[in-house]
């Protein structure tokens, strides 16, 4: 048999009409659970589908969708949130408790994060450059790879560091949306969300998953949970899950998605869900 690993990918992914994606069983518990939710999946407006209180379970359960008939692989990881239909996938948590979960994550990002920003930069030192320049006020977000770092501040320093990047010629990109994820910022949302964890029921997962900010795979429930908590404030470095992917010697990479996202940043031959049909 094939060694096979799933790829989830995080927010901004969600797109309006995402809703016809959904399963049956994902769409009777919005029913029953959040009908608002279902509706701007469908129809939008895409400026309340981005809300992270609506983009994270939208997104979740959309990997959900396309992930609940696939047989189970040996090794699931994630992007952020990706992290959380991962631990899903080997069992961790039944979709009831997993929408819970991510809509609480989405709650807590949203309101206990100070309006800020995030810029993604062309390379590792131009990142280093602009951290150390701003020490304690501007912080790494997500290394997706060598040739994309994000940073992240607060609205008030945003001038400052635009002026600082235009004068050093620093090529950069605003990301749209206006907190600084995965950055100190978030502790406040990280203890809070912490707590909720701590009020849900979980198991060991089934099979192997990797999260980001561990050393290797983590086997036990309440170490799952902490880990989860703390990385909302500690930044997303994707090439360490590269690099513990190509350690592993996966015959097949498949990403649950509907778009290559992770298969441009994982440097591998990976194959989307709905590929596999014809492999």
């Amino acid at each position: 048999m094939r060694k096979m690993a799933h790829l989830f990918p995080g927010q901004g992914i969600q797109k309006v009409g995402m809703g016809k994606y959904f399963s049956r069983t994902v769409e009777n518990l919005l029913i029953a659970e959040d009908p608002k939710l279902l509706e701007v999946s469908w129809v939008g407006p895409q400026e309340e589908l981005n809300k992270t209180i609506n983009a994270q379970p939208a997104i979740t359960l959309m990997q959900v969708s396309l992930a609940e008939d696939l047989d189970k692989p040996d090794l699931a990881v994630g992007h952020s949130l990706g992290e959380y239909a991962a631990l899903w996938e080997a069992g961790v948590w039944d979709l009831q408790s997993l929408f819970k979960v991510v809509k609480a994550r989405g709650y807590y990002m949203q309101e206990l994060c100070p309006d800020g920003w995030l810029i993604a930069l062309r390379d590792r030192e131009s990142a280093d450059f602009v951290v150390n320049t701003f020490k304690g006020r501007v912080f790494y977000s997500n290394i997706n790879s060598q040739r994309q770092v994000l940073i992240g501040g607060v609205i008030e320093d945003l001038p400052e560091v635009e002026a600082t990047l235009k004068e050093e010629r620093i090529a950069y990109k605003r990301i749209p949306g206006n907190k600084p994820f995965h950055t100190p910022y978030l502790e406040k949302a990280s203890e809070a969300f912490y707590e909720f964890l701590k009020t849900v029921e979980g198991k060991n997962p089934e099979f192997d998953v990797y999260l980001n900010i561990a050393d290797d795979v983590v086997t036990d429930y309440q170490e799952i949970i902490q880990l989860l908590a703390q990385s909302l404030a500690k930044p997303v470095d994707w090439t360490r899950t590269v690099a513990f992917l190509e350690s592993k010697n996966f015959d097949m990479l498949v990403e649950i998605n509907l778009e290559p996202l992770l298969a441009k940043l994982t440097g591998q031959k990976v194959v989307l869900v709905h590929e596999l049909a014809s492999l």
